[in-house]
């Protein structure tokens, strides 16, 4: 977890850090709008959208009442295999952190086996794996572990944790499943629970909310407690996420997050 404070020493820095990746976002969105409307070949086969490589650059704002962050994520999918690169600072501290990760999907008898590894300076490794099993009713239970380096957890949910989680999904892709996050090694009985349900849109598009509650011991030995949620509308090329969580990281700070990417 970091620790976030505040200190205007470093806002002028963070101002002009945060018109460059605006900027930059602003770019590859006008780019990106100027090759759809000027795109009038035939759609793709098949075998083409199988093959395809999706680009997906993110800038995400996070605040409390004692800090500001920014992160930029540049996140690339190809069939089965996932890969990313991002850049998080907070304006209140000289924290910054360059990250990567690598994630893939298998096949296992009847499993899929999602894999992941995490990377970023300051020393930091980790990595987990999940195992969902069963349709249209399914299961899920996952396992990670990290070298408990200094690393901004941007996930929100405990890093050193089991996970636990059962869910339905449809034939038109729409779902519902609730999850559970419990840490088992830092700070045993922190748990985050997860309600999260996906459907599909006509035209491409998606919504999704995350409704999760918190619970457990504080790093100070408080309780703490608390309830939050997310939503996220995905268009074809853009994606949209708002969250409010209280207690972020099982501190006493409650923090509003924002999110904007483009698909290429």
């Amino acid at each position: 977890m970091s620790e976030f404070r505040f200190n205007r020493k470093h806002m002028m820095r963070q101002v002009s850090f945060r018109l460059k990746t605006i900027h930059l976002l602003c770019l590859v969105l006008l780019t990106n709008s100027m090759t759809v409307f000027a795109d009038s070949t035939p759609a793709a086969s098949a075998t083409e959208k199988e093959d395809k490589i999706d680009y997906k650059l993110s800038l995400s704002d996070y605040s409390t009442q004692s800090i500001h962050a920014n992160d930029i994520n540049l996140r690339v999918v190809s069939e089965n295999q996932r890969g990313w690169i991002g850049y998080y600072r907070e304006s209140s501290s000289k924290f910054e952190q360059w990250r990567g990760g690598y994630e893939r999907t298998d096949r296992l008898l009847a499993a899929d086996i999602d894999t992941s590894l995490q990377l970023a300076d300051h020393g930091f490794f980790g990595g987990s794996v999940t195992a969902t099993f069963g349709d249209p009713f399914f299961g899920i239970i996952g396992y990670g572990r990290t070298n408990l380096k200094p690393y901004a957890n941007l996930n929100f949910d405990p890093n050193d944790a089991i996970t636990l989680g059962a869910g339905y999904k449809r034939e038109d892709d729409s779902s519902i499943t609730l999850f559970a996050v419990r840490d088992n090694r830092v700070v045993p009985g922190q748990q985050n629970l997860h309600l999260l349900m996906r459907s599909p849109l006509p035209n491409h598009q998606s919504i999704s909310l995350d409704i999760f509650s918190k619970s457990g011991p504080a790093d100070q030995g408080q309780s703490i407690k608390g309830a939050g949620a997310s939503i996220t509308y995905d268009w074809r090329s853009l994606f949209v996420r708002l969250a409010y969580d209280p207690k972020v990281n099982f501190t006493q700070e409650h923090m509003m997050r924002a999110s904007i990417a483009m698909h290429f």
